[in-house]
């Protein structure tokens, strides 16, 4: 687990290079709207949001080289996916890109 953190962060700080890339840009906004609705959503708006990062995430790092179900699993810990969110959206501004 602990090398797919590490690669996890290899992953997120090589985005910065992408962000004219429309997949990423998606990513970012992804990230802003999970992290809005984590704080200020409807349960059901919560869950959804969660549900979009969570599909997108698991879908960008199996297409990065990691195994499904080793993504799936880091991606469940939902303090794995708001780090991962804050982190991508911090690198990714979507108002930017």
């Amino acid at each position: 687990m602990a090398n797919l953190r590490s690669e996890v962060a290899m992953i997120v700080s090589s985005l910065q290079l992408l962000t004219s890339d429309a997949t990423y840009h998606d990513l970012a906004l992804r990230c802003q709207e999970y992290l809005h609705y984590q704080q200020r959503g409807w349960a059901d708006q919560r869950e959804l949001a969660e549900a979009m990062l969570f599909n997108l995430l698991v879908e960008y790092l199996v297409s990065a080289g990691e195994q499904r179900a080793a993504a799936e699993q880091f991606c469940t810990d939902s303090d794995h996916l708001t780090e991962l969110a804050m982190r991508i959206s911090s690198t990714l501004d979507p108002v930017a890109a």
